[in-house]
C-alpha cells in the first residue's frame, strides 16, 4: 500500500478519534455542571479573589518543571543518537504543550515533538517514538510510586487516616501499577525472548528501539530522578494554587490527588484531559472537605497555568524556524 493511500485512510480514522475526544470532554463538562451541583457564580467568585503573588509563584514553579522536562528530553534523546541542543528541545516541549492544549490535531503534542526530533536526522523514526514513549513512561511510574508511597506511609501510621481516606479499589489499583513498573516492565526483554524468541514483532517494533534505556541503568536512574524533581515542582505549583485561592489541603494529600487526576486524564480519552481533569479535581478535593465550587476554581487555576505555557509554545511555534529545524550534528546509528 502506498504512503498516499495510507494517509488517505488514516485521515477519517484520526478525525473520528478527535471527534470522540472532543465529545467526551463536552459531555464531561455538561455532566459536571448538571449533576455536580456546582454554583458557577460562586466558583468564579473564588477565582476573582485569587492572590496574585501566590499564583505567580505557582506558575514559576510550573515553569521550572518545563525546564527540567527539557533536561530530561535532552538526556533521553541523546541516548538514542539525536544531537539537538537543550534549547531546541526546550522549544519543542513548549510547542508540544501548545498542540496538546489548543488543537485536536492529527499530530498531538507528543507526536509533533517526535516529528521535529526526527526531522533532518539520520536516526530512525522508531527511536524518536521510543524516546517520547520512554519520557511518558518514566513520568507515569513516578506518579504510581508517589501514590504507593503515600498509601504505605498512611498504612504505617505516618499519615493519619483522619487527614484523608480513599476507597480500597483506588489504593489496590495504584499498588498494582507500582508493582508492574518495578517487577514486570524491567524484565520485558527477557520475558519476551524466553516466550517468543528474539525475532518477533514485539521485540523488533517495541522493545529493540528502547533497549538502550534498559541497558544503561545509570541513564535510567538519571531520567527517573529528573522525573521526581519535575513532579515535585508540579506538586509545589499545586500547593501555591491552593494558597492563592485560600484553600486548605493536608500536605500529605498533595502526593495523592495530583497524581490521580493526572492518571485519570491520561487513561480516559478526551481533549487533553479537559472535562475529565476538572471532574477528577472536584471529586478528589471533596474528600478533604473542599467544596465543589472551590474544586472547580482550583482546576481552572491549574488550567490557566497550562494555557499560559501553551500560549508561550504557540508564540515560539509562530516565530521559530521549524521548517529548517536542523540538529547540531548527528550520531550515526550503530
Amino acid at each position: 500500500m502506498s504512503k498516499d493511500n495510507q494517509e488517505h485512510k488514516s485521515k477519517p480514522k484520526q478525525f473520528f478519534k478527535n471527534l470522540l475526544r472532543i465529545s467526551i470532554s463536552i459531555i464531561a463538562f455538561i455532566c459536571l455542571i448538571k449533576f455536580g451541583k456546582i454554583d458557577l457564580h460562586t466558583a468564579f467568585k473564588y477565582l476573582l479573589k485569587v492572590n496574585p503573588v501566590y499564583f505567580i509563584l505557582a506558575y514559576l514553579s510550573y515553569l521550572i518543571t518545563v525546564m527540567v522536562a527539557g533536561l530530561r528530553f535532552y538526556f533521553s534523546s541523546h541516548a538514542v543518537g539525536f544531537q539537538r541542543s537543550y534549547f531546541q528541545l526546550l522549544q519543542l516541549n513548549f510547542v508540544g504543550a501548545f498542540f496538546n492544549n489548543f488543537l485536536p490535531t492529527t499530530f498531538g503534542g507528543d507526536a509533533l515533538r517526535g516529528y521535529y526530533l526526527k526531522k533532518g536526522s539520520s536516526v530512525s523514526l522508531s527511536r524518536a517514538a521510543a524516546c517520547i514513549v520512554y519520557e511518558r513512561y518514566t513520568g507515569m511510574i513516578v506518579l504510581f510510586w508517589l501514590l504507593s508511597l503515600a498509601f504505605i506511609l498512611q498504612y504505617l501510621g505516618f499519615i493519619g487516616k483522619s487527614s484523608w481516606s480513599l476507597p480500597n479499589q483506588i489504593i489496590i489499583f495504584c499498588h498494582i501499577g507500582s508493582f508492574i513498573t518495578i517487577f514486570l516492565v524491567p524484565f520485558l526483554p527477557q520475558v519476551n525472548k524466553l516466550i517468543f524468541g528474539k525475532s518477533n514483532w514485539l521485540y523488533q517494533r517495541v522493545l529493540e528501539p528502547v533497549l538502550v534505556y534498559w541497558n544503561d541503568m545509570k541513564l535510567t536512574f538519571k531520567i527517573i530522578a529528573l522525573s521526581f524533581v519535575l513532579q515535585f515542582f508540579v506538586i509545589l505549583s499545586h500547593y501555591f494554587i491552593a494558597l492563592s485561592l485560600n484553600i486548605e489541603i493536608p500536605l500529605s494529600y498533595y502526593l495523592v490527588f495530583y497524581p490521580l487526576t493526572t492518571l485519570a486524564g491520561f487513561m480516559i480519552p478526551s481533549l487533553n484531559g479537559l472535562g475529565i481533569r476538572e471532574g477528577a479535581y472536584i471529586y478528589f478535593l471533596k474528600i478533604v472537605s473542599v467544596s465543589n465550587e472551590q474544586g472547580l476554581a482550583f482546576s481552572i487555576g491549574w488550567l490557566i497555568v497550562l494555557l499560559i505555557t501553551s500560549f508561550i509554545g504557540g508564540v515560539i511555534y509562530m516565530i521559530g524556524d521549524f521548517h529548517n529545524y536542523k540538529p547540531l550534528q548527528e550520531v550515526q546509528e550503530s
